[in-house]
């Protein structure tokens, strides 16, 4: 077992977390019992995930996308009520990060969506508040956007929203998880052939045309499994306790 404040100082350690400026509150969000041996982790909160994390009797959740955001105080009702009503009922802690968990240089999801890839990183872009979140990468062959959609599909384990509007044969790549459509212009203006990412709007496919980009979303939260699972591990391994991944597919 590892008592709770020990985990969370070295998550905040491992993750840099408090030199990020972000509109999640990361670390400790609800606590719960004082130590820990079992820790479920999955991308997103919500009941679901907590029922589950409940029923294998685990004594924190680990998140990327936590309960509180901005400034948010009240009124508790519907949904977050019962959220939140069942880790204080079964004294479950709820802990996330969410830009650390992006930007990380080995544990971040963007780093680890270019591995899973095969693809080499070239350069950070996508800056949030002063802290790039994505990284640029580079084939070692030219891939063809069907092989790369291809490839995000096998990892995932859903067929991607692919958005044609680049070159066929593609060698820089942006990849920033999540809703990084807003960075498509930049990807853009950094050569990119194509933007890996989690979601897209409707003005995506016009603009994505008009800057002669690509656009390959993979799903929001299947873009943003790695990272939790990377940061889960390294508990696990550091802390000699039991972890276990909980997904929650979603097309979106």
């Amino acid at each position: 077992m590892v008592r709770v404040n020990e985990l969370i100082e070295f998550c905040a350690t491992t993750l840099d977390s408090a030199r990020f400026l972000d509109a999640s509150l990361n670390g400790l969000q609800v606590a719960g019992r004082d130590t820990v041996d079992r820790i479920a982790s999955a991308v997103s909160v919500n009941e679901r995930i907590i029922r589950a994390a409940i029923a294998w009797q685990a004594d924190l959740l680990l998140v990327h996308h936590g309960l509180f955001w901005g400034e948010r105080m009240g009124p508790l009702v519907g949904p977050l009520r019962t959220r939140l009503q069942l880790l204080l009922q079964f004294d479950v802690n709820l802990v996330a990060y969410h830009l650390p968990l992006d930007a990380h240089p080995t544990l971040g999801n963007n780093v680890l969506l270019a591995n899973a890839l095969e693809l080499t990183i070239a350069e950070p872009f996508a800056e949030v508040n002063g802290r790039p979140i994505g990284v640029v990468a580079t084939s070692h062959d030219r891939v063809t956007l069907d092989e790369l959609a291809a490839a995000v599909a096998r990892l995932t384990g859903q067929r991607p929203v692919v958005l044609a509007g680049g070159p066929t044969n593609l060698q820089r790549i942006g990849i920033l998880s999540g809703s990084g459509y807003s960075a498509l212009a930049e990807a853009a203006a950094l050569d990119c052939h194509v933007l890996i990412t989690g979601d897209v709007r409707e003005p995506t496919m016009a603009l994505a045309r008009e800057l002669g980009i690509s656009v390959i979303a993979g799903g929001h939260e299947a873009t943003e499994r790695l990272g939790i699972q990377a940061l889960a591990g390294i508990l696990g391994e550091r802390f000699d306790i039991t972890t276990q991944f909980f997904p929650d597919p979603n097309p979106i």
